[in-house]
């Protein structure tokens, strides 16, 4: 370590500190600005292996030449030319053209041809396991005769398969301290992908994406949503038309706070006004029924032991209580999903985690919590769940029971089935597709 910090001493940068990623990035700069280049052997040409691209075998008599990847891809008999210039415009500009090329790819291939001993290899198919063909040029030599083939010195063996084991972690010392609805969901599905990603805080690295996909659409819908929500309650407005405009301008708003182009939006602006009229017909029925708009976007910290349940709810509002006497807070969650999958989740109360984590996070001892399903045909239906309360102690008392069972040093098996593991983070982790199926 000493010599190490030395050999720093006089680097601009010693004195800073760096976390893993930036150390990674300036590994990754300092070992690609540098090449390699092993001390030339003493005297000149005692060299036993020179490794040359094929036109540079000119007047350098070799013992023995190996010429490995003359499949048709690797060695065409005419060769591309490169750039983007047309053969008029290469004639123009003084470049090689296509027959040039074509006719020094073949001088190169005879003069490789003329040491002692040529052995000439090829692919017969690709990486993906698509056939390849030899050369044009080595097809020529056997068709004429004047390349015997010789047996492939390899021997075939059988390896027998090792099955991966399935991995039973255990992590009492890295119990959480916040939890998110999202997190705990990935306990219940999988608990190797809540030791993962939750506990050791690895994650997928981002990658930039080209198009706009459904997922966008429903960010941008929860940021219309929320804007259009907020303006209404500050200026109130009852008519229809102005409702829409507002909703109009919440959604331009959105599209240029995200960075949305209108040409890679076009499929959903589109289904827009059918989305809006439906939303608009559906908050209409929501306010008939007593309902109020209090938050949206509302962030959420609840202590519970030394564990804070934390999320973000989409929308809480106020609605009459059943017997008229109080208000009671209604939870919203909006979906953009098919409707029968928002029916779903509420279908087996136990089994869903969103609406009674929400319903956690508040202090309230009764309420209502809902999905919102905000349909892309014009349709916009509320999917309650009617047990929320029951089903938020049950939530309550599961997380502190497996928590507990966590800090007692419970293993955390990759238990994960069906959807739960088509895109998981964690998947090339637990490596399940190497798992002994014993």
């Amino acid at each position: 370590r000493g010599l190490l910090q030395q050999s720093l001493a006089p680097t601009v940068w010693a004195s800073r500190r760096l976390d893993l990623g930036e150390f990674t990035a300036w590994v990754n700069d300092a070992l690609e600005a540098a090449s390699f280049v092993p001390p030339y052997p003493e005297p000149a040409g005692d060299e036993q292996v020179v490794i040359l691209p094929m036109p540079q075998l000119l007047a350098r008599p070799f013992a023995a030449v190996v010429l490995p990847g003359c499949d048709e891809v690797r060695l065409p008999a005419s060769p591309e030319p490169p750039g983007p210039w047309t053969g008029a415009q290469r004639l123009a500009l003084g470049l090689p053209t296509r027959e040039a090329l074509a006719l020094a790819a073949r001088a190169a291939w005879r003069q490789a041809l003329q040491a002692p001993q040529s052995d000439v290899l090829w692919r017969q198919s690709d990486d993906t396991g698509e056939p390849l063909l030899p050369s044009a040029l080595v097809q020529e030599l056997l068709l004429d005769g004047l390349a015997p083939t010789s047996v492939d010195p390899r021997e075939q063996r059988a390896v027998p398969s090792q099955p991966a084991p399935r991995p039973l972690p255990v992590a009492p010392e890295l119990l959480v301290e916040r939890l998110s609805a999202s997190a705990y969901e990935d306990l219940r599905r999988c608990p190797y992908r809540f030791f993962a990603l939750r506990q050791l805080g690895l994650q997928e690295a981002e990658e930039l994406e080209g198009e706009v996909d459904k997922r966008d659409f429903g960010l941008w819908l929860h940021e219309v949503l929320s804007t259009f929500h907020k303006a209404l309650k500050e200026t109130p407005a009852h008519d229809l038309p102005a409702r829409i405009a507002m909703l109009d301008v919440a959604a331009d708003q959105a599209m240029q706070a995200r960075g949305l182009s209108q040409d890679e939006f076009l499929p959903f602006a589109a289904a827009w006004p059918q989305v809006r009229d439906g939303y608009l017909d559906w908050l209409a029925q929501h306010e008939a029924s007593g309902a109020r708009f209090e938050q949206a976007e509302a962030w959420q910290e609840q202590p519970l032991g030394e564990l804070t349940l934390i999320g973000r709810i989409d929308r809480i509002d106020q609605c009459a209580a059943s017997d008229s006497a109080s208000a009671q807070a209604l939870l919203i969650d909006y979906k953009t999903e098919a409707l029968a999958k928002s029916r779903e989740r509420v279908r087996q109360p136990l089994e869903d985690t969103q609406l009674a984590f929400y319903a956690a996070l508040l202090p309230h001892d009764t309420l209502r919590a809902a999905y919102v399903n905000v349909g892309e045909k014009g349709v916009t239906t509320t999917v309650e769940q009617p047990a929320v309360v029951e089903v938020r102690d049950a939530l309550i008392a599961g997380i502190v029971h497996d928590l507990q069972r966590i800090a007692a040093g419970a293993a955390m098996p990759a238990l994960g089935e069906g959807s739960a593991c088509d895109f998981c983070a964690a998947r090339g982790l637990c490596r399940k597709d190497f798992w002994d199926a014993a």
